[in-house]
């Protein structure tokens, strides 16, 4: 079930975390299989699933399969949109300065 009252401001800090950020650019043009993304960032899948769960709780990424068949993408549409229409420009800034900050 997506829950789409979420916190904005949550869920920008998920995107920006540094390990979360990776995690979905591996998954930005298909999606993964647990397997390939606990391999490729030395995690256990529950890890993985920690660091996804309020995004997969608001829909922002998507988590399918059984136990060992699990298999996650990311609402790219979705994650565009809370960064374009979050609460209001200054939250773009803000969120533009945090990426930057990242970056560098």
């Amino acid at each position: 079930m997506v829950d789409s009252d979420f916190v904005v401001s949550k869920v920008i800090d998920s995107i920006f975390d540094p390990e979360i950020s990776e995690i979905l650019a591996e998954m930005e043009t298909e999606s993964k299989h647990f397997s390939i993304l606990t391999e490729k960032f030395q995690i256990t899948s529950k890890e993985l699933e920690e660091k996804l769960s309020y995004l997969i709780e608001h829909g922002f990424v998507t988590k399918s399969g059984e136990e060992n068949d699990v298999v996650y993408s990311v609402n790219s549409e979705k994650l565009a949109d809370i960064m374009e229409n979050g609460n209001d420009y200054k939250n773009i800034e803000d969120n533009l300065a945090k990426m930057d900050s990242f970056l560098n």
